[in-house]
């Protein structure tokens, strides 16, 4: 009998053997039999891939063939990989089989003894976890001493990573929950990783914690007992977009391999790309600042040079004295003589410019809430003063020196004459004016 490939005495295998068995009960059912065949035996009418009884002898998968009754018991330990795997997929074809029957006759433990144990995690963990499956891969690991307490606080994460450690648990638990485990650390006074987990249970932390921190804590398991690969070793960037090799799907490890194999048959460009690996436009270069800081202050100032539009024509600009060039370098033509009547004009504006000055100077400014000053009544509106008043000698009565009454007013010749507005006549039939509620009546004649 040929040694397993598998030790069934070490921890893994003991955990990938009873996790196989869980998955065989109606709570751990995370995979279907129909999903067990196409994942270990894949194939349609016209292929097959055989990835499950090439790794056993014969001595082991003779008797599963012959069990089936598809094989005699002593032909089945005489066929080779290429026989088996045809007689099983004319087996499957024909309907002589189901996948029902292919998931028993291939055990637990045969599966776990010859296949290779990444990939039973494979299939294990791409399939619909459930928090009870995922509660039990840890209980199992910690049962076997894979993982401890200490391990436990320091892997697990909860809300993408925003909590660790013992607030991931806090996070869960009522306040009463907590209460009570910190009374329970104090009594005990031991506040380790193990001290922490026993105060508040460890059935109590598989119950109460979120499935997405156990989830994360499971997948550093794997990845710590061998089971899956390190993040570092299968990410690759595909698009922009990270596959995980704990939650990727089979195909991620060929795409890589195409990929890198692709990357290294690739010649090398000098030319600048982006990172969906598009060539960037030439007028867009890729410039490190601040080391090319100098390099791009010339490349503007040369644009701007090649921006302006010269003729080429050699123009003689000749050199104009600025109005107030006295502390200026002397121009470089000669100055000509002024010229009389040029001096003449240039003294007349001066003296009146002086003379204005001289007038603003004399006018008191005067501020807008200054007293306004109160300006002379015009002649106009001054009334003449009444006459005065003189008692006549003969009776002693008053007199005024104003004509009397009966003087007659002198018209001027001159003056023209106005006619005086014609007489009113009143109009032989008025219109009749209407009363309220209807037409007036006929008017007699």
């Amino acid at each position: 009998m040929a040694k397993p490939r598998n030790d069934r005495n070490q921890a893994v295998t003991k955990f990938c053997l009873a996790m196989e068995d869980h998955r065989r009960t109606e709570a751990g059912r995370v995979r279907t039999s129909k999903e067990f065949v196409a994942h270990f035996f894949p194939y349609d009418e016209q292929k097959v891939k055989d990835q499950v009884f090439l790794h056993m002898p014969n001595e082991v998968r003779g008797p599963v063939l012959a069990k089936w009754g598809i094989r005699g018991a002593k032909a089945a330990l005489k066929d080779d990989d290429e026989k088996v795997r045809y007689v099983v997929h004319d087996a499957l074809v024909a309907g002589d089989i189901d996948d029902v029957a292919f998931e028993a006759g291939i055990t637990s433990e045969i599966l776990v003894d010859w296949i290779v144990l990444a990939e039973w995690w494979s299939f294990w963990r791409n399939g619909r976890l459930t928090g009870a499956a995922i509660q039990k891969a840890l209980a199992t690991a910690r049962e076997l001493h894979l993982i401890d307490d200490k391990w436990f606080l320091l892997n697990v994460q909860g809300r993408g990573g925003k909590l660790k450690g013992t607030d991931v648990l806090c996070d869960t638990l009522s306040k009463d929950q907590i209460v009570a485990w910190v009374r329970k650390i104090h009594e005990t006074g031991d506040g380790s990783p193990a001290g922490i987990i026993a105060a508040v249970g460890w059935e109590t932390v598989l119950v109460k914690t979120a499935q997405d921190a156990l989830l994360f804590a499971l997948d550093a398991f794997a990845r710590k007992a061998g089971l899956a690969p390190e993040v570092a070793e299968t990410k690759t960037s595909i698009g922009g977009a990270a596959l995980s090799g704990g939650a990727a799907p089979q195909s991620s490890s060929i795409n890589a391999g195409r990929l890198s194999h692709a990357a290294e048959a690739a010649p090398a460009s000098n030319e600048p790309e982006t990172a969906r690996h598009a060539r960037l436009p030439e007028n867009h270069p890729t410039v490190s600042a601040p080391v090319d800081a100098a390099a791009l202050a010339e490349a503007d100032a040369l644009a701007a040079q090649a921006r302006r539009h010269d003729s080429g024509i050699p123009v003689a600009i000749p050199d104009v004295p600025a109005i107030d060039g006295g502390e200026d370098a002397p121009p470089s033509t000669d100055e000509r003589e002024e010229s009389p009547r040029l001096a003449e004009a240039r003294e007349a504006m001066m003296a009146t410019l002086m003379q204005s000055e001289a007038k603003q100077k004399a006018v008191i400014s005067r501020e807008p809430w200054d007293e306004s000053e109160i300006p002379a009544k015009p002649s106009s509106l001054e009334w003449p003063e009444p006459p005065p008043v003189v008692a006549s000698p003969a009776n002693g009565e008053a007199t005024s020196s104003a004509p009397p009454a009966s003087l007659e007013l002198i018209e001027d010749p001159d003056a023209p004459k106005v006619a005086p507005p014609p007489p009113k006549v009143p109009a032989p039939n008025p219109p009749p004016v209407p009363r309220k509620g209807g037409n007036p009546p006929p008017r007699l004649k």
